[in-house]
């Protein structure tokens, strides 16, 4: 038998305050000493008493002060794995996106960036177990060891020659010219509009990023879509595209995430912007903001599966992508088949982001 002592509170009876004016006893301590087998001691732990019992004071043996683990008559399970979370570039929203958005996975936005696709793919610990992005950035992070190498999809899947090793296709996004719409009604017909800022002066938002920035520049200059990346590929089609820049440049606003295009609008900082359709249509009619969907540029995006997911989990995660369809598809049902597109070209860019990101910057570093 083990001996603990307490103290109990006993509640001496209340007088009557209104007729003696005198004020309630308060309550009075009493020491109570109890044998308890350790059996009853055991039975008072398990059923959360204990706690009660040291609001009125009790004090444990040492041997006791911890409570001990309560056996389980159950074999041991493994613990289960964490919930899987794919990340989506910011703007894109899961019902655009996955057949079924409610299914046990968690959605993370991100912006896009090869750094920020290195930082988590190369973390100790996984925090991303697939992850959307644009060709262009599979190619890279394939080639670098970033994702994983999937094993081959079935016939039947509907795979297509060409694919990556790498990726799932997910469908498209594009990059557009958007204006606001209060401020110079509907007067943009192409990317050249860009650049009228005689006619409607003001501040012009643009990617700071080689991609898309110098297809712009051309198209606004006049090369024809098919020709864009013939052009591209010559030392004098690229200083063609820096000069066509240099006529903006005091006007421009640079922005790099989808959701620094969206600040841009939103804000009203620029009269005229490229930038995700995606972002325009989140953040509405809002901002004033509306499209042009005429010489969008069309990118293609893929599902890929960072390095440092655990070999356990990945054929479980690479069922999961290839049970969604690509129907991410941002323009809008009424413009879908009017549109003039230029799709960007991902062999071009993973062949030539590096020496084209480093002409961009040498040119930033210049004097206007």
């Amino acid at each position: 038998m083990s001996h603990f002592s307490f103290r109990v509170a006993l509640l001496r009876p209340a007088r009557s305050a209104s007729r003696t004016g005198t004020p309630l006893h308060p309550p009075c301590a009493l020491p109570v000493r109890l044998a308890l087998s350790r059996r009853v001691l055991r039975r008072v732990r398990q059923g959360g008493l204990v706690l009660a019992a040291l609001a009125t004071g009790l004090t444990l043996p040492p041997d006791h002060a911890q409570a001990r683990p309560r056996q389980s008559h159950h074999a041991s399970r493994p613990a289960r794995s964490s919930q899987p979370v794919f990340a989506l570039p910011s703007g894109i929203s899961a019902s655009d996106t996955l057949v079924m958005p409610d299914q046990p996975f968690a959605l993370q936005s991100w912006d896009g960036l090869p750094e920020t696709l290195r930082q988590h793919a190369t973390a100790p610990t996984m925090t991303w177990s697939a992850v959307m992005l644009d060709d262009m950035l599979l190619a890279l992070a394939c080639r670098d060891g970033l994702v994983q190498h999937l094993a081959p999809a079935a016939p039947a899947s509907g795979a297509q020659a060409g694919e990556s090793p790498c990726g799932i296709p997910a469908g498209t996004s594009r990059i557009v010219l958007a204006w606001d719409q209060s401020r110079i009604g509907n007067g943009a017909t192409d990317w050249s509009a860009l650049w009228d800022v005689a006619q409607h002066p003001g501040k012009r938002g643009l990617r700071l990023d080689p991609r898309s920035t110098l297809e712009i520049a051309l198209l606004a200059d006049g090369v024809a879509p098919n020709d864009i990346y013939t052009t591209l590929a010559t030392t004098s089609g690229v200083d063609r595209a820096f000069r066509k820049l240099d006529q903006l440049r005091p006007y421009i606003v640079w922005w790099r995430t989808p959701e620094d295009a969206a600040r841009i609008m939103s804000s009203g900082s620029a009269l005229m912007t490229s930038t995700p359709a995606d972002e325009l249509t989140a953040i509405g009619s809002k901002s004033g903001f509306v499209a042009l969907w005429t010489q969008s540029l069309l990118q293609n995006l893929s599902w890929a599966v960072p390095r440092n997911l655990p070999d356990a989990d990945v054929a479980h995660i690479v069922a999961m992508l290839r049970d969604q369809p690509r129907h991410h598809n941002d323009p809008p049902d009424k413009a879908a088949g009017k549109t003039q597109s230029l799709t960007i070209d991902d062999k071009f860019w993973a062949d030539h982001w590096e020496e084209l990101q480093q002409r961009m910057e040498n040119w930033l570093k210049q004097s206007p």
